[in-house]
């Protein structure tokens, strides 16, 4: 950790982003094997709004289910419990904003349609990986920008005015302007939420390519996976002023690192385009 960093993180802790209080719960329940459907439908029935949002989301055509949930237990039933506690994490990361303009909403809906469109593309061709850690990955990814537009919004707006102005990377801008990038940051924050460490280390190097072969092979794998993500929503201008046209997706890393070539840029962009599309109650 950086000098800089760990001033930073001395300094700004009361602007750091916390879990939000029913998603903490509903992941501890889900992760303890004891704890019954009833138990997991108890804690999200607490916040009215995320219980809405949660069959709001079952009843969406991401997932296209032939009748219509009425109930938490139905959707936690046919959804199942790993699946239902990234959708709680996803309704409930609003609350980690202290404001929300431009610059949030841009940054929420980049981060909240990184979750589906990641776990989608954790089951294209030959990348099979988990798609609910891929979710979670996804969703997590740019936390640390949520951490620097709560305790530094005017120069964080600056850092993505130059970003999108200039055309050049957030983790350049951000390190000099901070000495830390976004990415080395929101490790430390879901480090202190207690998440698994494959996510501390995808959120770290998600934007370190050399850091692809150093990891282990499903670290690894899950760290390109939300890179090509975060890149695909990126090229198709999903939380940004506009789409990055001239990005060339097949001569990204993590793109080759995949085993993906210059035959899956379309059907993957189409793919995640109409993901996005299916996704839209998440970002609600």
């Amino acid at each position: 950790m950086s000098n800089r960093l760990d001033s930073y993180l001395k300094a700004s802790e009361g602007d750091l982003p916390t879990m939000p209080a029913i998603a903490g719960k509903v992941v501890q329940a889900v992760d303890n094997p004891d704890s019954s459907i009833d138990d997991i439908r108890s804690l999200i029935e607490q916040d009215a709004a995320i219980a809405a949002r949660i069959l709001k989301i079952s009843n969406s055509a991401l997932y296209g289910f032939p009748s219509e949930i009425q109930s938490l237990s139905h959707a936690i039933s046919l959804l199942g419990t790993m699946t239902v506690r990234n959708l709680v994490l996803a309704a409930s990361m609003k609350e980690t904003y202290k404001r929300f303009g431009l610059m949030e909403k841009l940054l929420w809906q980049h981060s909240s349609l990184a979750g589906p469109v990641a776990a989608m593309l954790a089951g294209y061709r030959g990348i099979a990986l988990d798609p609910d850690i891929a979710f979670t990955a996804g969703l997590m990814h740019h936390i640390g920008k949520t951490a620097l537009a709560n305790s530094h919004r005017d120069q964080y707006e600056q850092v993505m005015a130059t970003v999108y102005n200039e055309g050049r990377s957030f983790t350049d801008v951000e390190n000099e302007v901070f000495g830390f990038s976004h990415a080395e940051l929101g490790a430390a924050v879901v480090q202190q939420w207690g998440l698994p460490d494959s996510l501390v280390l995808t959120i770290q190097y998600h934007h370190s390519p050399e850091r692809l072969t150093q990891l282990d092979e499903e670290d690894a794998r899950l760290c390109a996976l939300t890179t090509v993500t975060s890149l695909c929503l990126s090229k198709l201008g999903v939380g940004r002023s506009r789409p990055i046209d001239d990005l060339d997706l097949n001569e990204q890393p993590a793109w080759a690192f995949l085993d993906l070539g210059p035959h899956d840029v379309e059907p993957i962009l189409n793919a995640c385009a109409e993901r996005v599309k299916e996704s839209q109650a998440i970002v609600g």
